[in-house]
């Protein structure tokens, strides 16, 4: 991640590749990609266990807080071949999407994704629709987990996140710093209901 611009922190991006390692082979989909400081802790490891790395990023900035930030950069760079250079440069082998969340989703069927992360828009709406599509492509023990979840920067994200969970009887998880993921309860035999 040495060079790679972008809001991922040294310790999330040691959880980000531990929630990679469990997984070999399947598909793993990254939402919001930006210029790769993310996908670099991840994508090494999906290529050393077969996993199927799937980067998904219309590069088009976001509705949310960070729009006028995100116009600016995209003004001035091609954020989109400025990932795919850092991904050769890191030798890292990845699928781009280069479309919207929702027409991305589109191409799963329900039931054929096996670890998802979020790190798009972060304004309600945006994250509450990429958490449906997203948790209907999971496997039935598939693991969706995002960025930004902080109170304080992004209370819309983490309205949507705790509302989904709460409708869906799911527990919202913590990693470091704005890590979350999500988590179904566990009945008294140890079953995932």
């Amino acid at each position: 991640m040495k060079g790679i611009d972008g809001w991922f922190s040294e310790d999330e991006g040691r959880w980000y590749a531990k929630f990679a390692r469990g997984l070999r082979g399947g598909t793993f989909v990254e939402v919001g990609s930006w210029k790769g400081r993310s996908t670099s802790f991840v994508g090494p490891v999906c290529n050393a266990n077969g996993t199927r790395l799937v980067c998904v990023d219309h590069w088009g900035g976001s509705r949310d807080s960070l729009a006028a930030r995100y116009a600016a950069a995209l003004a001035i760079e091609d954020v989109e071949a400025t990932f795919r250079a850092n991904m050769k440069a890191l030798g890292i082998a990845v699928e781009v999407l280069a479309e919207s969340s929702e027409a991305a989703a589109a191409r799963f069927p329900a039931g054929s994704v096996d670890r998802v992360f979020l790190d798009g828009s972060h304004d309600g709406p945006s994250v509450t629709a990429d958490l449906t599509r997203w948790h209907e492509r999971l496997r039935p023990d598939g693991i969706l987990g995002g960025h930004d979840y902080s109170t304080e920067k992004h209370p819309a994200l983490c309205a949507a996140v705790d509302a989904f969970a709460r409708e869906r009887g799911l527990f919202v998880r913590r990693g470091p710093r704005a890590i979350y993921w999500l988590e179904a309860a566990v009945s008294g035999d140890g079953a995932r209901s």
